[in-house]
């Protein structure tokens, strides 16, 4: 696999990091039937992510060699992000095992994966900005708001889908409006930088209005809308395609510069 790898690996790492940030963030102590449940599903997104990015390098085996034999340049922006990827999923791991066990985990331990997780959301921005020879990813502020904001974005809306959180409660939806007001600025950045090495904007546009002002306004709405779990799906939805969209039109400027 090509890019197509490391746009699975952001896509469903950054969901999963991003949910896992918001759990520890919003709700201090896991509660109702199945505890499990989010750090669960971080862990599996997480791994199938990583699995696809493992790809990326065709040989496993002789990345590991690679490793080993000191023919690794650590300085580079996506080596230091595979290394923080792998410190996170370690901890989401611990995290899991530890709630299935006793029902409950360590608030600190939850805390100490929430901030990996989010360098680790950070990293996948800036492994891009030292690629030089792309302008559009090199754009430091365009790039590294999108893929923080939109994972954070994503996280907070499957994680009020798998809480079964009310957008009614402010902090949640506060939270809400301020991540999709960053994400929308973003994308208002990166789509003047796809305007200026002569690509359309018009995917980053869609994701704009897909994502995050959709996104804005059905949170508003919550007070209005009866059926909760129906507004956290389509919050869910949203999020995720408006951030599908926008990346993937992120890395198809690669393949056509």
């Amino acid at each position: 696999m090509g890019l197509e790898s490391l746009y699975l690996f952001t896509m469903l790492g950054g969901l999963a990091a991003g949910a896992y940030a918001f759990e520890a963030g919003l709700r201090r102590k896991r509660e109702g039937e199945r505890p499990w449940l989010v750090p669960l599903v971080v862990v599996v997104l997480f791994a199938v992510g990583m699995i696809a990015a493992a790809t990326h390098v065709h040989s496993i085996p002789r990345a590991i060699e690679s490793v080993f034999g000191g023919t690794i340049n650590f300085g580079s922006g996506m080596i230091r992000e595979v290394a923080v990827a792998g410190c996170f999923l370690v901890l989401a791991v611990i995290d899991l095992i530890i709630t299935l066990v006793k029902k409950s985990s360590p608030y600190g331990l939850r805390v100490a994966g929430a901030v990996v997780g989010v360098a680790c959301m950070v990293m996948m921005g800036v492994a891009y900005i030292d690629v030089y020879g792309n302008a559009v990813w090199c754009n430091a502020p365009a790039t590294i708001i999108t893929f923080l904001a939109g994972d954070l974005a994503m996280g907070l809306a499957l994680f009020a889908l798998l809480a079964s959180a009310s957008y009614e409660s402010k902090p949640l939806r506060y939270a809400a409006f301020a991540v999709n007001a960053v994400f929308a600025a973003g994308l208002c950045l990166e789509a003047v930088a796809f305007t200026g090495e002569g690509f359309s904007p018009i995917t980053q546009i869609a994701g704009l209005v897909i994502a995050p002002v959709a996104s804005i306004v059905l949170a508003a709405l919550s007070s209005k809308i009866k059926n909760k779990k129906a507004l956290a799906i389509a919050v869910c939805v949203v999020s995720i395609v408006g951030v599908a969209i926008s990346r993937y039109a992120f890395y198809a400027t690669f393949t056509v510069a």
